[in-house]
């Protein structure tokens, strides 16, 4: 069997038995990916395929995705991961899901019915709603139970580059903007590009560098500088 072909074989497989065991064979297809998203072991997103040239029909596909780089996790994590999302999948479907991402009380009693213990630290005692919420595998829950059964022929034969560890997301880089005062030359900075503030010690206006510098220019014609 070719790579691609096996890897998906595996990932539908693994779909079934745990539709079969955890949600009594009830939830639709979905589309099973793999997509990098830094800080996230795998995520779902409603109605995100529909067929080529029937779009028209309105029957589109839930997608739910596993992060390729954290596939070096032992099978029993990844597939939890998996079936966190197969929860936002039975919710999109059967229950009334929250503002996108966010992980409520109904998607949260449905994952202690399956075996996987909500928390946002994902220790015991963390929250078990919020916009960032992963889980804990409960010991003898139904989802281990149902792991421990899985055919081997749904373990994914594939596994990516990644170093099996989750990488937090890098936070974002907020640009600062340098305004002096052209008498002390104090220097302050600030997130915005303008600025109407004056030095505490000489009252002057601060001045952003291209004011700064035209400044410089006009005193050194005028001899003051």
């Amino acid at each position: 069997m070719k790579p691609t072909e096996e890897q998906a074989a595996a990932y539908q497989k693994a779909f079934d038995h745990f539709n079969k065991t955890l949600f009594s064979g009830k939830l639709p297809f979905a589309y099973l990916n793999f997509s990098r998203h830094a800080g996230s072991k795998g995520f779902f997103s409603p109605e995100r395929w529909d067929k080529a040239g029937e779009a028209e029909s309105g029957k589109k596909l839930h997608e739910i995705s596993l992060n390729p780089d954290l596939l070096r996790r032992p099978p029993v994590e990844y597939y939890s991961t998996l079936v966190h999302e197969m929860n936002h999948h039975w919710q999109q479907v059967f229950g009334k899901p929250s503002r996108n991402g966010y992980h409520n009380m109904e998607w949260a009693r449905k994952m202690v019915e399956v075996g996987l213990i909500p928390s946002d630290t994902g220790e015991p005692g963390g929250k078990p709603t919020g916009q960032r919420v992963t889980h804990y595998i409960e010991p003898d829950g139904p989802f281990m139970r149902a792991f421990e059964t899985l055919p081997k022929e749904a373990l994914l034969p594939w596994v990516s580059g990644g170093t099996g560890v989750e990488e937090k997301p890098k936070k974002p880089t907020i640009k600062k903007h340098k305004f002096v005062c052209p008498d002390c030359e104090t220097p302050v900075w600030a997130i915005t590009p303008e600025l109407e503030a004056t030095c505490d010690d000489c009252g002057h206006r601060f001045l952003d560098k291209e004011e700064y510098r035209e400044w410089k220019r006009e005193q050194k014609e005028q001899g003051n500088d």
